[in-house]
């Protein structure tokens, strides 16, 4: 039995070839919502606002899906 390689090529579908926006831009209040429920309180930043030193000593979950940083405790430290 002889094996074969296929090389795939992706169909050029045109323009625009740039991936659309992967973070949804949801409104302050809803994730203030979010984060009261959550944590009880309403400490968090949007992902990209944030250095990584911002983040050292302030625990924290990061929400890939809504692009939100929440703050485990009510203040930062």
């Amino acid at each position: 039995m002889d094996e074969f390689e296929i090389e795939w090529i992706p169909e050029d579908t045109g323009a625009p070839y740039e991936a659309a926006d992967p973070l949804i831009d949801i409104p302050s209040h809803t994730i203030d919502k979010l984060c009261k429920k959550k944590y009880g309180h309403t400490n968090w930043a949007r992902m990209g606002q944030l250095s990584p030193e911002d983040l050292l000593g302030n625990p924290h979950v990061f929400d890939y899906e809504n692009g939100v940083i929440f703050f485990k405790n009510a203040h930062m430290v």
